[in-house]
């Protein structure tokens, strides 16, 4: 009877012990913290490994070779005012970008995280988007524990006069189209369903400068994102998707709206601002596209990185400059953002200039290769 008394005590000081952890407001990001990353991932668009080649049962990591593709990241967040100085997104507290170049401005309390705005490459016309959340999406209740749900949906919009448009509708179109719609609205919907469903132990081992064991409390994440482009009727004031005017929408690079959805493992840690690790799996949590770990997690990421090189500038709108004096026959390779490569060219000491006129403008990822293969940098730059 001691003995099961015993086992019992224990068992319920080890649920305890984990069900500690959780996401608090001083867990949370605060303006100007700077988080290093390596995000692993695939080459080719739609490209994932089943779990079990990189998860083992008892959660150990070694060495993710299975990705081709590692970048050194670092995510920033930074005052909302720098991207929004005329005060769009009022109250946002800071800002950080994504890795497809949009810059999430966000309104952080003691209860709760809240996403006010997100801005973007303006579709058509080029220039910057402003979505502003008249309904804002609570992204985060604190605390956040053990067993916790979290159910919420935002949206957001910003609206321009179809006359801004006129340069890019055909002549033949826009006055039968200005003559029934007078607004242009883009609308972003967002849905997450988000819950705190395991918690135990990640163990790191192999050439990584994170070894070790973490305790940490699993989220289970969803978001489901709609996008669209709709004009609005000046007789009836109903918005309708561009997609659907005859003879617009047969013109347009995309099928509108744009549905997304992802699905993510975060494994937080006590007292950390981000999570130690994010898995996105495919719907049935069967197939993995990309793993991201935080802190730098180096297994075959060559730790003694070029020390003297320079990239720049950044943005760069006609070239890119690779300048060191320590290059000897090593190998540029650029990503889209989408993880497909773009380039790929031989460099040398000294200025090694890539041209970029033929780039689109967007968002670039880098990874520069010594000649046993290793990365010994990576980075990111914006094309204008």
């Amino acid at each position: 009877m001691k003995r099961s008394l015993l086992l019992c005590l224990i068992a319920l000081s080890v649920v305890n012990l984990y069900s500690q952890i959780s996401i608090t407001r001083s867990d949370f990001v605060d303006v100007n913290d700077e988080i290093p990353r390596i995000f692993y991932t695939f080459e080719q668009e739609g490209t994932s490994i089943v779990p079990d080649s990189v998860i083992s049962e008892n959660l150990i990591y070694d060495d993710p070779r299975h990705f081709p593709v590692a970048l050194i990241d670092t995510l920033i967040y930074f005052p909302s005012s720098d991207s929004d100085p005329e005060g769009i997104f009022e109250g946002a507290t800071c800002a950080y970008m994504t890795r497809d170049g949009f810059i999430m401005h966000l309104f952080i309390t003691e209860e709760n995280v809240n996403l006010v705005g997100v801005q973007g490459e303006l579709p058509l016309i080029g220039g910057l988007m402003n979505l502003e959340f008249v309904d804002t999406l609570i992204a985060n209740n604190f605390p956040g524990e053990y067993e916790d749900t979290h159910v919420d949906q935002g949206t957001g919009m910003e609206k321009q006069h179809i006359s801004a448009f006129e340069s890019v509708i055909p002549s033949e179109y826009y006055s039968s189209l200005s003559a029934i719609y007078d607004t242009v609205r883009f609308f972003m919907e967002l849905k997450l369903n988000t819950s705190f469903d395991e918690y135990g132990s990640i163990q790191f081992v192999g050439d990584s400068n994170q070894n070790g064991n973490f305790q940490y409390l699993r989220e289970n994440r969803k978001m489901l994102t709609m996008f669209d482009v709709q004009l609005r009727n000046k007789f009836s004031g109903a918005f309708v998707s561009i997609s659907g005017i005859p003879g617009v929408g047969d013109m347009l690079p995309m099928q509108l709206p744009i549905y997304d959805t992802s699905y993510t493992h975060n494994y937080w840690v006590k007292d950390w601002k981000s999570p130690l690790l994010e898995i996105e799996y495919n719907t049935g949590y069967d197939s993995i596209y990309s793993m991201t770990f935080r802190y730098a997690y180096m297994s075959y990421v060559n730790t003694n990185l070029i020390s003297d090189i320079s990239v720049y500038p950044n943005p760069a709108s006609e070239k890119l400059v690779i300048n060191s004096e320590m290059i000897q026959d090593h190998t540029l390779y650029i990503f889209g953002i989408d993880g497909k490569l773009v380039f790929t060219t031989k460099l040398n000491n000294g200025n090694n200039s890539v041209n970029l006129q033929e780039f689109s403008s967007g968002t670039y990822f880098y990874q520069l290769f010594d000649k046993r293969k290793i990365p010994v940098l990576a980075g990111k730059f914006i094309k204008e």
